[in-house]
């Protein structure tokens, strides 16, 4: 039978599915699936005699923030060539537990104990290639502010329409609100996994400049999302918001 079964599921900040390894340790992952406040994993790693074998279980959001922890299963079942399937050959049993640490969205750690034997690693995401950003997107902005000198601080939320040039690992990302007003982002790149991040500059037409820091960004074949922070360098503004939209073209 499944030993796993489904629940719930319910709101979350970010999202940890993705390949996960070691950069330095070639051979070994380990893949994560987050619906809701689970996270289900599936790790491929070596036996004591050096032959694959991999563990898999559901991790549990635990009473510490940005921590989940469950039981480690070793399965085992019929041969993938056998015709017809036959179920009644699939078992597994409990070899340990494993916990699962991310405060961050690039990194995280990994607890883990295997028939007594205890194990932790710190890992990061597999990036297997740079997703393309370029085109446009309608969509909106979030925003919040503090500390401006001569804008409206505050939240505010306006339809936008979102533009993306990326060359190699140079993006320039521009943002035209309904009603007027606009906003230029132009920085550098790089790929984490399934997430994107960026850092450097921007101008809006308000007259509101500075550094920030773009993060959290995704994108499918129909929509982007990202998140950001902003200090202003000539109006002292300290801003963050998110950005979204679907595709236009």
């Amino acid at each position: 039978g499944c030993i796993f079964t489904p629940k719930q599921g319910v709101r979350r900040t970010r999202d940890r599915s993705d390949l996960w390894y070691i950069p330095a340790e070639s051979g070994w992952g380990i893949q994560l699936v987050e619906r809701g406040n689970l996270i289900f994993f599936t790790m491929f790693v070596y036996d004591p005699t050096g032959k694959p074998i991999w563990y898999v279980g559901t991790l549990n959001p635990t009473a510490t923030s940005l921590v989940w922890s469950g039981d480690m299963y070793v399965t085992n079942g019929p041969w993938f060539g056998s015709q017809p399937y036959n179920a009644a050959l699939f078992g597994g049993r409990v070899v340990g537990t494993m916990t699962w640490a991310s405060a961050f969205i690039q990194s995280g750690t990994l607890s883990y104990s295997v028939d007594g034997v205890a194990v932790t690693k710190n890992i990061v995401r597999q990036t297997l290639v740079n997703d393309d950003y370029n085109g446009t997107y309608v969509g909106a902005v979030h925003q919040t502010s503090a500390s401006c000198v001569g804008l409206a601080n505050g939240t505010s939320e306006s339809f936008a329409g979102l533009s993306i040039v990326q060359t190699g690992t140079n993006v320039a990302l521009s943002y035209a609100v309904l009603g007027g007003g606009q906003c230029s982002f132009v920085g550098q790149f790089a790929q984490d996994g399934q997430f994107g991040r960026m850092t450097g500059t921007y101008s809006c037409s308000s007259g509101e400049g500075g550094n920030f820091s773009m993060f959290e960004m995704n994108v499918g074949f129909n929509v982007l999302t990202a998140r950001y922070s902003a200090a202003s360098t000539n109006l002292g503004c300290q801003s963050t918001g998110y950005l979204g939209g679907i595709r236009h073209r």
